[in-house]
């Protein structure tokens, strides 16, 4: 049994643990670089801006006296630090004075700017990204009076920040390859000499056995003062072995047990076929109970969006046929949601169950529905019935939510109040469909929410479907 070979268990658990090893070095190693390059970038933040206070007065002083030479030797000391890229001087209407290194031009553009003034692109890039601050230069003359003479910015780049940390980068790299080839090599040893030799001769002892003679048992010991679980195993395979010799001599009975048992399966069949068609009949029933809780609304106990969907399906057909009007009015509960964020969930819940309540209590007939149409916003489907009289219903339910007298701080009523829009039509008339009759509800539920709720607005006229 070759250990390394590809398909060999020390292979598959070198790759399992040595891959999640790397996974979490390569995460911890990023971590600790990404904390070495923020720390190195705030450093060189604070470089760049502790060098107004170092060079801020001279090169004040050299452009007040107009000392070209001062300004250019500040200028070249200043790109000489580690942390500087490189620098210019403005005047106040932000024309370019002096300048040494890298800097940005007043196009945008980045450019390298030699000690005899002659100019060179730099080649855009993520390590070229140039970082800069820019400090005023002020000048106060023998009077004590202010004054500002220019400015003047200062340059680095990203390749300057992670040359400080790329030195902590290469010891952590290194320190995490040593770790890892070690642990390579004595992971390798350990499985070779105290797992890769019992494996073997347990699968080679394994590959030996013929179960179909089994009249002589066999065994396997493994060597060695210290039990495991290989110990444990070989002691598994003995028994198991005990076990499949005492089985053997006793196959033939079970064979004739197993013919009587079949002929009483036969019977436990039939048995089971009658209580199969009694199940059934119980399953047909308890689906029909299922179907009756789908249409309800398990929040309200009223009507869920479902019932009402089919319920107005069927209504739209039955006004069709018999020519009658169909009113549709939707239902909206007027600032629920801050009542929600102020009352809380619960209560926002128990203001739907009266709400829903109300609705049903103040319905005329049998024959109409209330629904939880979704969230706070309820439905009514009425046969025979216009607009106006709809009209009329839906504002004694305006006024009979209103009289429950509900506080709700975050309502100009101060109260729990319901807006609605109410819709008729007659099915048989000319360009009327289900659709447009939804819209139009809709539409003037829109209308009395934007005209201050509390209210009702009937559509004046339906919204024709193409």
């Amino acid at each position: 049994m070759n250990l390394l070979s590809k398909n060999s268990l020390a292979v598959h658990l070198l790759r399992i643990i040595f891959g999640s090893y790397f996974l979490v070095t390569l995460v911890v190693t990023c971590v600790q670089l990404g904390a070495e390059y923020r720390h190195a970038r705030s450093s060189v933040d604070n470089e760049l801006l502790a060098m107004d206070r170092t060079f801020g007065a001279s090169l004040a002083s050299s452009t007040w006296r107009f000392q070209g030479d001062v300004q250019k030797a500040t200028l070249a000391g200043i790109s000489n630090l580690p942390v500087v890229t490189g620098v210019k001087i403005e005047d106040p209407q932000g024309r370019l004075m002096m300048a040494l290194g890298n800097i940005i031009d007043n196009s945008g553009a980045q450019v390298h700017i030699e000690e005899d003034g002659s100019q060179s692109a730099v080649r855009p890039g993520f390590l070229n990204a140039a970082t800069s601050h820019r400090f005023p230069i002020l000048y106060r003359d023998e009077h004590g009076v202010m004054h500002d003479i220019g400015s003047w910015t200062v340059y680095s780049s990203r390749h300057v920040v992670i040359g400080k940390v790329a030195y902590g980068f290469t010891l952590i790299l290194i320190n995490s390859v040593i770790k890892t080839l070690v642990l390579w090599f004595i992971f390798l040893y350990v499985f070779r000499r105290w797992l890769g030799q019992p494996i073997t001769r347990l699968a080679d002892f394994v590959r030996e056995l013929d179960l179909n003679q089994m009249e002589t048992p066999r065994s396997i010991h493994l060597p060695g003062r210290r039990r495991h679980e290989l110990h444990f195993l070989a002691d598994a395979i003995n028994l198991m072995l005990a076990k499949l010799h005492r089985h053997t001599i006793h196959n033939h009975a079970l064979y004739k047990e197993l013919e009587q048992e079949k002929q009483s399966l036969s019977a436990l069949n039939r048995s089971l076929e009658l209580r199969i068609a009694e199940r059934t009949r119980d399953l047909a029933q308890a689906n029909e109970q299922l179907r009756s809780l789908s249409l309800t609304d398990g929040l309200t106990g009223i009507a869920n969006r479902r019932s009402f969907d089919e319920t107005l399906e069927q209504e739209w057909r039955r006004s069709m046929r018999h020519g009658t009007p169909l009113m549709l009015a939707f239902i909206d509960v007027d600032w629920f949601k801050p009542y929600n964020d102020h009352y809380g969930h619960l209560a926002g819940d128990a203001v739907l169950r009266q709400v829903a309540q109300t609705l049903r209590q103040s319905i005329a007939r049998v024959g109409d529905t209330v629904a939880r149409y979704g969230g706070e916003e309820f439905a009514i489907i009425a046969a025979d019935t216009d607009g106006q009289a709809g009209a009329d219903m839906l504002r004694r339910m305006c006024d009979a939510v209103h009289a429950l007298a509900i506080a709700h701080a975050g309502s100009a009523m101060g109260r729990i109040t319901i807006s609605a829009g109410v819709a008729s039509c007659n099915p048989g008339q000319p360009g009327a469909g289900l659709d447009g009759l939804l819209q139009a509800a809709d539409a003037a539920l829109y209308r009395a929410k934007m005209e201050g709720r509390n209210r009702v607005v009937l559509a004046t006229e339906l919204i024709v479907s193409p």
